[in-house]
């Protein structure tokens, strides 16, 4: 570990970091998938389970029902209840509570009132018989007090059963008058011996043990079922018994309303400050519901227990993981920090450390990293090597320009006394030139006139040379032309002779044409020879004969004025070509003889820019005299203008002498101070130790 770097920012920390997460994310995310899927798959195998066991009860409570059902039907059957008739009293017209005793009436209540009781004996959870007539007629045992003018016709399970003749009806569950005890009836029409309907037979039946049922379901530890009717009363509830024969709209709980309203499903909820799982199941026969409720505790309690276990292992894991994670680290770690070592010692001049012959031997990178800082630090060796060795030349160097510039010292001096000899020399040197100059430039005007003439005449056979090409341009117009007319009559020579040959051919197919006739003529002919022999059956046939003959000779006739015409056209042709032959002989000695006044145009040309050639010629020599002549002028001149600044420039070099002179004494002190540097780069190097 190389001071002043945090903890948490070396290599080895990051390593252990990476490996870490790389083992402990992954566990991380198994264990929160399989808890989640196990927790997922508890609850779907419960809501199974109790929807089947939801099911059965429902079953149950049907087949209850059913038995019910059939009782009433078997009763509205038998002898005694088809016996209804007006006798059953009526208690419409009473007022005030007016108390039923079937008993005390006589007759067919009282019969009706024993066979009742006997049901009942034999029927425990049964509440009361009763039977209602279309007369307003009303009995049932055991007996109880009923409201002023009370009319069956008017009550619901009436109206109910009498809509479905020979079914028995369940009405909706309704609380007993004088208890808070929930019933249902299970009601049907009544029919006397002839078939006619008297009336309304029913049973009632109460459902407190649809409460002990349900509290014998175990669902769990904490779960319960509650009953709810279609309208939304509560059935049953044996967690909280005071919510029965209560509508759940009435309870102002908003848990229960939400779940009253689905027909199917689960819910989260929470009741009593409890979070549970609820699944409503609809009964498909009475359309009551069945809400279970389980604790969410109860329902994650084994998962959370498997959840306990893999928290435990991925500790254990993650224990694992960090101490391996740190003892890989350590390799990584340990190799890069030796080779940072080295590199310390290099940057303190200490170049004799070698690098660890097992790092050199490795084959990753690592391996490539402490071959690369051995040559580094072999290429810094021989780096400073090399830097010693100028330094001394630079040291030795700087003492042999020391003495140099002590020599060029005292060879300038000798220079400078040369100088103001030759500056001297010059100035009669440029006396005499100037005398020169005068002469040259009298010299030049005499031969700048004749250059002037010979000027003239050049310009003169320049234009002469124009005109004679002009003229050989326009005869080499006319050859071109010529060259073009024999061309086009020779072209009109090919076309007229292509003619001649195609009226060669038509002719031929003009005789063939002649020839197909006759012979289509004599065969018309054989053929009315033939047709005369066969008489009468020839006669068609030489009809036709007579028709072809004819054809053939309208085309004999138009073929031999074919004949005729294409004979004047062939004549025509033969005078063409014999014109046109002509005409390209004439085209011929006319291009002959424009070649031939082309070619007299050629040589006048050459000739006369022979002579143009000869006077330019002299007049360049003429120009080239002039301006020699101007150039020696301007050369004396300028030998004169070169000997008065050779001889200012004499003075000149004198002062450089003396300022030379100066920055030689200044070189040899940058030359001792050069040496100085040289001695303390020396001593700068001696810190590093190869």
């Amino acid at each position: 570990m190389w001071e002043g770097t945090p903890l948490f920012h070396t290599i080895k920390a990051k390593l252990i970091i990476a490996f870490v997460l790389c083992i402990t994310i992954p566990i991380a995310l198994i264990s929160s998938v399989v808890y989640l899927d196990m927790k997922r798959q508890i609850q779907q195998d419960f809501l199974a389970a109790n929807t089947k066991e939801v099911a059965q009860v429902d079953n149950g409570v049907s087949i209850y029902f059913n038995s019910i059902r059939e009782n009433v039907l078997m009763l509205a059957n038998s002898a005694l209840l088809k016996r209804t008739d007006a006798s059953i009293k009526s208690y419409k017209n009473e007022t005030g509570t007016v108390k039923i005793n079937a008993l005390a009436n006589g007759g067919l209540e009282a019969e009706l009132a024993q066979e009742f009781k006997r049901y009942i004996q034999a029927h425990p959870n049964t509440s009361s018989l009763f039977i209602g007539t279309e007369l307003s007629g009303y009995t049932q045992y055991p007996e109880k007090d009923m409201s002023s003018h009370y009319d069956p016709r008017d009550r619901p399970w009436y109206t109910e059963a009498m809509k479905e003749p020979g079914k028995a009806v369940i009405t909706a569950p309704y609380i007993l008058s004088g208890t808070d005890t929930i019933a249902v009836s299970i009601v049907t029409q009544l029919r006397d011996m002839s078939g006619k309907a008297v009336g309304v037979f029913g049973i009632d039946t109460n459902l407190l043990n649809l409460t002990e049922v349900l509290k014998e379901m175990k669902i769990g530890e904490t779960g319960y079922v509650m009953m709810i009717s279609a309208e939304g009363t509560v059935l049953a509830n044996p967690q909280y018994p005071d919510m029965i024969s209560k509508n759940v709209k009435d309870l102002d709980n908003k848990t229960l309303a939400q779940l009253s309203e689905m027909s199917t499903g689960q819910l989260d909820v929470v009741m009593e400050n409890q979070n549970y799982l609820t699944n409503v199941y609809t009964s498909p026969k009475t359309g009551w519901k069945y809400i279970s409720f389980i604790e969410q505790r109860e329902l994650n309690s084994s998962i959370d227990h498997i959840f306990f276990l893999i928290l435990i292992m991925s500790a254990v894991l993650g224990v694992i993981a960090l101490v391996a994670s740190i003892i890989l680290a350590g390799k990584f770690s340990k190799p890069i920090t030796t080779l940072i070592g080295n590199m310390q010692e290099i940057g303190e001049g200490n170049l004799t450390n070698e690098v660890p012959s097992h790092l050199l031997q490795r084959k990753d990178e690592l391996g490539t990293l402490a071959n690369s800082l051995q040559s580094m630090q072999l290429s810094i060796k021989y780096l400073i090597s090399e830097i010693v060795s100028a330094s001394k030349k630079l040291v030795a160097s700087s003492e042999q320009v020391s003495a140099h510039v002590e020599s060029n010292i005292v060879a300038i001096d000798k220079i400078a006394e040369n100088v103001k000899e030759v500056a001297s020399g010059a100035d009669n040197q440029l006396m005499r030139t100037e005398e020169s100059a005068k002469g040259m430039e009298e010299m030049a005007l005499g031969i700048q006139r004749i250059a002037e003439s010979t000027s003239s005449i050049a310009e003169f056979s320049l234009d002469t040379t124009q005109e004679a090409e002009n003229g050989n341009n326009t005869v080499q117009h006319a050859v071109q032309q010529m060259s073009n007319i024999g061309v086009s009559v020779e072209h009109s020579l090919s076309v007229v002779k292509v003619l001649q040959d195609r009226s060669n051919e038509i002719v031929k197919i003009v005789d063939m044409i002649t020839d197909i006739s006759s012979q289509t003529n004599l065969l018309a002919l054989n053929a009315s020879i033939e047709a005369a022999r066969a008489g009468e059956h020839g006669r068609g046939f030489a009809v036709v004969a007579d028709e072809v003959r004819k054809l053939a000779e309208q085309s004999s006739e138009s073929a031999g004025k074919i004949a005729s015409l294409i004979n004047e056209v062939h004549g025509e042709t033969n005078r063409a070509m014999e014109s046109m032959n002509d005409v390209n002989h004439s085209v011929s000695n006319g291009v002959q003889m424009v070649q031939d006044s082309g070619e007299a145009f050629q040589r006048i040309l050459q000739q006369i820019k022979n002579i143009t050639e000869q006077i330019h010629d002299n007049s360049a020599i003429s120009e080239e005299m002039s301006a020699a002549s101007e150039e020696i002028a301007s050369s004396v001149d300028e030998t004169a203008h070169i000997a008065k600044l050779s001889a200012d420039y004499m003075q000149n070099v004198s002062v450089s002498s003396e300022s030379q002179v100066t920055a030689m004494m200044a070189l040899q002190g940058s030359s001792e101070e050069l040496r100085q540097i040289s001695q303390e780069l020396t001593s700068l190097i001696d810190r590093f130790r190869v």
